[in-house]
């Protein structure tokens, strides 16, 4: 309606379909935030290995 009536020449009914217009702005997308610790940072928490090295087993022929 405020289409046809600003076509025709109506001047308010342009004025509103400009300020509609203007303020239709897209939404932006919701900075995700991730909870708890990152892989690095988890991998990074474990406790050091205390086992024996995988190359010393091969190089002592066990």
């Amino acid at each position: 309606m405020l289409e046809g009536k600003a076509l025709k020449g109506d001047l308010n009914s342009a004025k509103v379909l400009f300020g509609l217009a203007e303020r239709k702005k897209p939404i932006p997308e919701p900075v995700k935030k991730r909870r708890g610790l990152s892989l690095a940072e988890r991998l990074s928490a474990e406790p050091q290995w205390q086992g024996k090295e995988e190359d010393e087993e091969t190089e002592n022929g066990e």
